[in-house]
């Protein structure tokens, strides 16, 4: 899956994408009129200009578009992912990407919310600012939501990494906020769903960490100006003690699509190489994460062929695991 900039050729594949996603979720939220204002703004017309401008881009998976979101200058506009597609992670991934790209020009970007969206839109860290108003058919009116995210995070430039502690079980269960989830942070090693901080506790200063060697077992702590933002483990994989596996990484649910996944990856990455003088470092992410798997790409993993999929039977489900790795130079 990735992120390209549109070219005319795929104007009408994005135009057919917008229009169905409109139709199948809008009526759900507002009148017909509205839904029919919405239609008639992202015409074909209109996404030709943006794709000629150079605005908009599509969402890839398996050679096909999934989704779309197009940016001018600090604004974005035209997030959508068709409807089998959401709620997987794919809206976050279109704007953590459109982010990145303004903050390279600027320390803001604000965005006009539609009701479907504006949960996704405070997640992320955006603020509404103002309201807008748009007089559709029939005298309907539809009020939307002006909405603003500072890129230049204060408290992520004060991120730091530490070793782990026990009182940030507490905030690590926390987060977890289902089986899915739980299961998508650690697989199998923990058992029935929920778990306590002293299960986690019990694991890491017990068992450690089920890592049969004495002295190969890191539990790291990301801590910003308010306390536990994120965790990770890392431990040796080899005998020679020159790759660590990244493991248990997990990031305060209401922080997700911030950077803060990334910042503290780098941190780890850095602390792995400099200090643990690791020439190379690996992680697994399952399939069914993608909002994860692009996290680790953004922080310089990257995939692996392997020659038989890793499968994990997980809630009656295959999950396959992906294999990622950065090495030193």
């Amino acid at each position: 899956m990735e992120l390209v900039l549109a070219k005319n050729r795929d104007a009408q594949q994005v135009y057919v994408l917008v229009q169905e996603t409109i139709k199948v979720v809008y009526p759900k939220y507002y009148l017909k009129e509205i839904v029919d204002m919405f239609c008639e703004f992202h015409s074909r017309e209109n996404i030709i200009k943006d794709i000629e401008a150079g605005n908009t881009y599509i969402l890839m998976e398996n050679k096909e578009i999934i989704g779309t979101g197009t940016k001018n200058e600090y604004h974005i506009t035209r997030v959508y992912v068709l409807p089998q597609y959401q709620k997987k992670g794919y809206g976050t991934f279109i704007m953590n990407r459109l982010e990145e790209m303004i903050s390279e020009k600027y320390n803001y970007a604000n965005i006009d919310a539609s009701l479907p969206a504006c949960r996704l839109y405070s997640r992320l860290g955006y603020q509404t600012v103002d309201h807008g108003i748009w007089e559709c058919k029939n005298g309907v009116i539809q009020v939307y939501e002006i909405m603003k995210k500072q890129l230049i995070n204060e408290s992520l430039e004060k991120l730091i990494i530490r070793p782990y502690k026990p009182k940030d079980a507490e905030a690590i269960v926390s987060w977890i906020k289902d089986e899915r989830a739980l299961r998508k942070w650690s697989s199998d090693r923990y058992g029935a769903y929920p778990i306590t901080a002293e299960d986690i506790n019990y694991k890491y200063l017990k068992c450690n960490g089920d890592c049969e060697e004495p002295d190969n077992f890191y539990p790291i702590t990301a801590v910003d100006a308010n306390g536990p933002v994120g965790h990770l483990i890392m431990r040796y994989t080899n005998k020679k003690k020159t790759i660590i596996r990244l493991g248990f990484i997990i990031v305060d649910d209401s922080k997700r699509g911030m950077g803060y996944g990334k910042r503290m990856i780098q941190m780890a990455m850095r602390y792995a190489f400099d200090m643990l003088k690791a020439e190379k470092i690996t992680l697994g992410v399952f399939n069914n994460n993608p909002s994860a798997y692009y996290c680790y790409k953004a922080a310089g993993f990257n995939e692996i062929s392997m020659k038989e999929d890793i499968v994990f039977e997980i809630l009656g489900e295959k999950w396959k695991c992906i294999e990622l790795e950065i090495n030193k130079e």
